[in-house]
Parts: structure tokens; sequence; C-alpha cells
């Protein structure tokens, strides 16, 4: 525990020195927030549905909560227990439970399955709005539906309801394999060739993850504005990225490092005030404190997304306005000239643009 403590105070410092090669990203970064939230002050509904889609995560992490812990309970008549003798002739008992640890990982890709789904249809029905108000602002025949957010939201939940799961689905996959590997290692024992070949694989998973995460939200941007199928729209995303330079002008923003600090402090709390919880009021099922451990987990994962969909409009809002610009940098010269003189300046690959007229 002192080694990994010791290991993200080093992070810290790193953050810390950061804060000199970050600070000339600032008058972007505070640029692209002020458009998100201005959009975002024009469609309050943006606000409604993300507060309807916090209660609905928090209601299915309450529910899967209490899934997981009858399911502990329940599963426990299916443990065989039989006794072994060591090399020095002792015996001893081993005990397994094969049902049990099948149900905690069906449990497990069934969480980051279902919140992912829900965060994805968020994410894309919020894309749309946020495209509809960047090719659709000023024009004159105004927007193609009086509705703008609910028509956005039917169609993540009709049209491309798919996609979103099937995108979803990679991401489930990739994340409970990561889940099984961490608690193989917790339970590893002093096989240390073992734990490492873990970490390694761990690693190299987590890596994964993280560039499907990035090419699944921009992705969604993509779904949200034309419709597209998973594949095709995650072939197009990686055109945009790659032939406009998006991903620099991704990289210079700071809004996702903001979120993400804020949603890793706020699920750290809630996992200090789960350890404080267990270790005050020691419910009887943790009498032997096996269940401390998931328990914490548990509660560090389920406040990490759920503040992650509370503040999905302003990462959303954030991508959608670089593929829109990516898409069609003439719209944001006409609507928001300052930030399109900005990026100019500083982006200029990126403001060559694709030119695309079948939006939305």
């Amino acid at each position: 525990i002192w080694f990994a403590g010791g290991i993200m105070l080093i992070f810290g410092i790193f953050y810390a020195l950061m804060w000199f090669s970050w600070r000339r990203r600032i008058p972007f970064s505070k640029l692209v927030l002020e458009t998100v939230c201005h959009i975002t002050r024009k469609f309050p509904s943006i606000i409604v549905v993300s507060l309807l889609f916090l209660i609905l995560q928090a209601g299915y992490s309450a529910m899967w909560s209490l899934s997981l812990a009858g399911s502990y309970k329940y599963m426990a008549k299916y443990q065989s227990c039989s006794t072994l003798t060591d090399r020095n002739g002792r015996q001893y008992q081993s005990c397994s439970n094969v049902k049990q640890i099948l149900a905690w990982v069906y449990m497990v890709f069934s969480f980051y399955w279902t919140s992912s789904v829900i965060l994805n249809v968020l994410h894309t029905s919020i894309s749309g709005t946020f495209a509809a108000f960047y090719f659709f602002e000023g024009a004159p025949g105004g927007y193609p539906t009086k509705h703008v957010m609910l028509s956005s939201l039917k169609r993540a939940l009709t049209n491309s309801f798919g996609s979103i799961c099937f995108g979803s689905l990679i991401v489930a996959i990739i994340q409970t394999v990561r889940a099984v590997l961490n608690s193989l290692r917790n339970q590893g024992g002093d096989n240390f060739g073992a734990e490492m070949l873990i970490c390694c694989i761990d690693c190299i998973l987590g890596c994964i993850e993280g560039l499907v995460e990035f090419f699944n939200k921009y992705a969604y941007v993509e779904i949200a504005i034309y419709g597209k199928p998973f594949m095709q729209a995650g072939k197009d995303t990686w055109t945009l990225i790659k032939d406009r330079g998006v991903d620099v002008l991704i990289n210079d923003c700071m809004i996702g490092n903001v979120l993400q600090m804020g949603a890793f402090l706020c699920a750290a709390v809630v996992a200090l005030v789960a350890w404080l919880y267990i270790t005050i009021t020691k419910p009887e099922y943790n009498n032997s404190g096996s269940y401390t451990v998931p328990i914490i987990i548990a509660a560090f994962v389920i406040a990490m997304s759920m503040f992650m969909v509370l503040l999905k409009c302003i990462d959303s809002g954030a991508a959608t306005t670089f593929v829109c610009l990516a898409e069609d940098p003439e719209v944001m010269a006409r609507n928001n000239p300052r930030l399109f003189a900005l990026v100019r300046e500083t982006y200029p690959q990126v403001v060559r643009g694709v030119h695309a007229r079948d939006y939305y």
C-alpha cells in the first residue's frame, strides 16, 4: 500500500510540474468551454436529460450492488471443499466455488456493458444536439425539428442503438478481462513471476482500452451527425484524426483532464466513505474482511461512472465541436469567429475541413 501511495505521489508531482507546459493551452480550452456552456444554456433540455440519465445510472448501480451481494450469498451453497496434504505431511482444506466465480464475472461484465451503453446513449444524444446547433444555428431554414434534444435522444435509442451497444460491448469485454486479471493478481500469493506477467497483460489491455474509448467517443459523434453504422463511423473517425490533425487539437484541450481528475477525486472520496462504513459498522457478512476490497472497488467504479454521466454534457459538447470543426470549418467561421480565429492561427491544418454537406 505504501508503494502504491508513493507511485501516486510521484504522478501527482509530475502533474504539478506539467503546469508549465499546459498553461499555454488554457486560452484555447477556455474558449471551447465557453462555447459548450453557451450551447448548453440555449438547450436546457441537455441538463434535464443528463440528470435523468444520472438517476437511471444510480438506480441501476443500486440494483446491481444488491444483486452482487445477493449472488455471493446465494452461490455460497455451491462451495466445495476438500482436504489435502502438503509436502510436510500437514493437512489443510482447499475450497473452490466455480459457479460463484462465473456469477461474479457475469455481474462485472453486465455492469460494465450496461453502464457503457447508458453513458454512450447520453453522449450520442448530446452530440446530436450540439451538431444541430453547429450546422443550423443562424441558417435560413432554421432547425430541422422543434425539440432538438428529444429528437437526438430518439435517434440514439432507435436507429443508432445497435451501433452504441456494439461499441460499448468491445470496451466492456476488455474491462471485464482486466477485472478478472486484477482479481487473479490479488490472489496470486507469493508467485512473483505470475504477478508480473498479469501486470504486463493488464497494462497492455489498459492501453488498448484507452485507444478504443478514444475512438469510440468520436465515432459516436459521427453516428449522431450522420446516422452511420459503427464500423463506418470508426473508419471515418480515423480519417478525420489522421488527415486533419484533430488529435493535436484534442490533446491541447484540457477539459478532459479536468473532468477525469474531478471524477477520480469524487470516486476516491466515495471509496474512502465506503471503507469507513465497513470499518465502523462491521457488518456480519464481512466478519472475515473478505468483502472489504470488492466493496471499496465497487464504490469507486460506481461513483466515477455516475460523476462522468453528470458531466457528459461538457465532454460530449467539446468532442462534437472538434468533429464538426474538422468536417466544415466555414460554419464556425460564421457562427463563432473568436474560436475559429484562434484555431486557424494555432492549428491551420484543421481548418481545411472535408466540407461535408450531407450532415444531420
